[in-house]
């Protein structure tokens, strides 16, 4: 009983982060995927985890994250020395305030001790503007704009 009573004052405390934060909320589909912590499934699934935020720093890179999930990207890609081969689905359902939400939840994953860059939220404003300015796309148009996206830290490449 009293494990019982733990587990649903543990699920109490958690729910108001949850409820307060809708990019967590948001980020359980990503998580599916991605693992709680952004940290990915070698070979299966990449890393979120300090890569987004790196992304979001350019005009470019913010353009992709936004069509990543509402168009989704399908082609190879390297990361940290291992290829990716997957395919991420478009996200339905979400509104463009949901999708800066998921964003901005997901661009401040960080491992211990990595310190944040800094990057401006996304908007729903600007996701709005940056779906407008790609109409269309696939997963496989998505995966061409990803070139030069994570090239700052040399750690990622397109096939």
């Amino acid at each position: 009983m009293r494990r019982l009573a733990a587990a649903v004052l543990a699920f109490m405390i958690a729910m108001p982060a949850a409820a307060d934060d809708p990019g967590m909320a948001l980020y359980k589909r990503c998580a599916a995927c991605h693992l709680a912590n952004g940290k990915g499934v070698p070979g299966t699934f990449p890393p979120l985890v300090d890569r987004l935020e790196q992304a979001a720093t350019s005009e470019a890179g913010r353009a992709y994250l936004v069509l990543t999930v509402t168009a989704g990207v399908m082609g190879p890609i390297d990361v940290d020395g291992r290829t990716y081969r997957g395919i991420m689905p478009a996200q339905a359902g979400l509104s463009d305030a949901d999708i800066a939400a998921v964003l901005n939840y997901a661009k401040d994953l960080k491992s211990a001790g990595a310190e944040p860059a800094g990057t401006e939220p996304f908007t729903a404003e600007e996701v709005a503007a940056i779906r407008a300015a790609h109409p269309g796309l696939n997963p496989r148009t998505v995966h061409a704009l990803r070139d030069g996206v994570f090239d700052a830290a040399g750690t990622e490449t397109q096939e």
